[in-house]
C-alpha cells in the first residue's frame, strides 16, 4: 500500500519512485468517490509500526467552480487475510468502517487494483469499490491494459464501471 512514498525507510518497495505520495488514483468505480479530480495516497508506517495511516487528498470542484483541497485521515489495520487492510475514519459524524484488498499489482509496481468495500451503518450506505492506481495517475500502457481488466474482473468490477480520475492538478 505505500506504494512510491519517500522516506519510508524499510517499508519502502523494491521499484518505489520514491514521490510525495504514494499513489494516484487514474479511475475508479465509486460513483461518488471516484468522481473527484487529483486523489492522492498517502500511505505511511504507524509510529509504533504497527499498522498503516492512510491520507487521501482530494479535489473538489465547487457548484462555484472554486476548487477546494479536502483530506481524512484513516488509521489502517491489517487482517488475518494477507493484503486484506480495515479502515476506519471519523467523516462528518458518521464512522466509516472499510475493508480494502490489494487485488492484482505490477511487478514493477507501476499500477496497482485495489478493492473496497464498507458500510456506513448509521446512514444506512453500502458499497463496493475498486481503484486503479499508477505513481502518477496516468494510464498504464494499452498492452498492460487487458490484464488489468481482467484484475478489475476478478474483483467483481466491469471495466466499463470505472470512472476517470482527473489529474490534471
Amino acid at each position: 500500500m505505500i506504494g512510491h512514498l519517500e522516506g519510508c525507510g524499510d517499508a519502502a518497495l523494491s521499484g518505489s519512485k520514491e514521490l510525495d505520495v504514494s499513489w494516484k488514483v487514474t479511475c475508479g468505480a465509486n460513483v461518488a468517490y471516484d468522481q473527484f479530480p487529483s486523489q492522492n495516497q498517502l500511505f505511511y508506517p504507524s509510529a509504533k509500526g504497527v499498522g498503516l495511516w492512510y491520507d487521501p487528498v482530494f479535489r473538489v470542484e465547487t457548484l462555484d467552480k472554486r476548487n477546494v483541497w479536502c483530506k481524512r485521515h484513516y488509521r489502517v489495520r491489517n487482517e488475518k487475510a494477507p493484503g486484506t487492510f480495515r479502515f476506519s475514519v471519523l467523516d462528518n459524524c458518521v464512522t466509516s468502517d472499510e475493508v480494502w484488498t490489494s487485488v492484482g499489482c505490477a511487478d514493477d509496481i507501476s499500477w496497482a487494483v485495489v478493492q473496497y468495500a464498507s458500510a456506513a451503518g448509521a446512514v444506512g450506505h453500502r458499497y463496493l469499490c475498486g481503484l486503479l492506481c499508477t505513481p502518477d495517475g496516468t494510464h498504464p500502457p494499452a498492452a498492460e491494459l487487458e490484464k488489468i481488466w481482467e484484475v478489475l474482473r476478478s474483483a467483481d468490477i466491469a471495466p466499463w464501471e470505472v470512472y476517470v480520475v482527473d489529474n490534471n492538478d
